[in-house]
C-alpha cells in the first residue's frame, strides 16, 4: 500500500549559505522562470558539471 518507491530517490542533502544579494538574485530568478530554488540550484550545478566534462 501507499506510494511506490522512486527509481532514483533524492535522499542526499546539500546545504549552501548565501548572502542577502545572492539570495535576492536567486528569488528573482525563481519568480521570473516559475521554478523552485531546488530546481534552479540543481540545474546550475548540473550545467556546470557537464560543461567541465567537455
Amino acid at each position: 500500500m501507499g506510494r511506490p518507491k522512486a527509481e532514483k530517490p533524492a535522499d542526499k542533502k546539500v546545504t549552501i549559505r548565501l548572502n542577502g544579494e545572492e539570495h535576492e538574485l536567486l528569488l528573482e530568478y525563481t519568480k521570473n522562470h516559475n521554478m523552485t530554488m531546488t530546481q534552479v540550484v540543481k540545474m546550475a550545478v548540473l550545467e556546470k558539471l557537464m560543461a567541465d566534462q567537455k
